[in-house]
């Protein structure tokens, strides 16, 4: 009996262990693509009191999201064409303060050709009412424009882009997490 359950706890042991291979982010989808983002061109330096006044989000001037087979000399067809469904952006700091701004989630809609590229021009990557939200609402005038956490008349975050969607044949895609740097500042750098 002891024999039994001594080799019971062996094969459970193995069988675990062999559940945990992969250890690519890139195998959490199912598809055999998988999605990157390339910041072509952008404004790093993002006056807040300018865009609050005009009214218009934070744009990247070019953007390249691109369609990248797993495996190398896989054919693709049309069914692998993919559709990004929603984009997040997840701000973190980088400057020494520890309150980020919040998340933002765009539901919208880009095709991706199976490994190819969707070319993007003044893409919307976070929406101007957030520049009203803490920690970038200190550094308006009436807040008293100073950072409270570093004492810092800016704050430097990196906003960390990553999209999801899914191919035309139905299996899901994650693009891998590309972050973004910013400096924030009300007035001049």
């Amino acid at each position: 009996m002891k024999r039994i359950t001594s080799v019971g706890v062996v094969l459970a042991a193995a069988l675990l262990l062999s559940s945990c291979g992969g250890n690519s982010a890139l195998d959490d989808t199912e598809a055999v693509v998988f999605i990157t983002v390339d910041v072509d061109t952008y404004n790093p330096d993002i006056n807040i009191c300018g865009f609050l006044a005009s009214g218009t989000d934070i744009t990247i001037e070019k953007l390249n999201v691109v369609s990248n087979p797993k495996a190398p000399g896989v054919t693709l067809g049309n069914a692998q064409d993919v559709r990004i469904l929603r984009w997040v952006i997840t701000p973190e700091r980088n400057d020494g303060g520890a309150t980020a701004s919040p998340q933002a989630i765009f539901d919208q809609g880009v095709i991706v050709p199976a490994g190819g590229t969707s070319n993007l021009d003044n893409w919307r990557v976070y929406p101007v009412e957030y520049l009203n939200e803490i920690p970038l609402a200190y550094l308006l005038p009436e807040n008293g424009g100073l950072d409270p956490e570093t004492s810092n008349r800016n704050i430097r975050q990196r906003l960390v882009l990553q999209l999801f969607g899914e191919t035309m044949g139905g299996k899901s895609v994650a693009s891998v997490p590309q972050p973004i740097q910013f400096n924030f500042f009300c007035g001049s750098p």
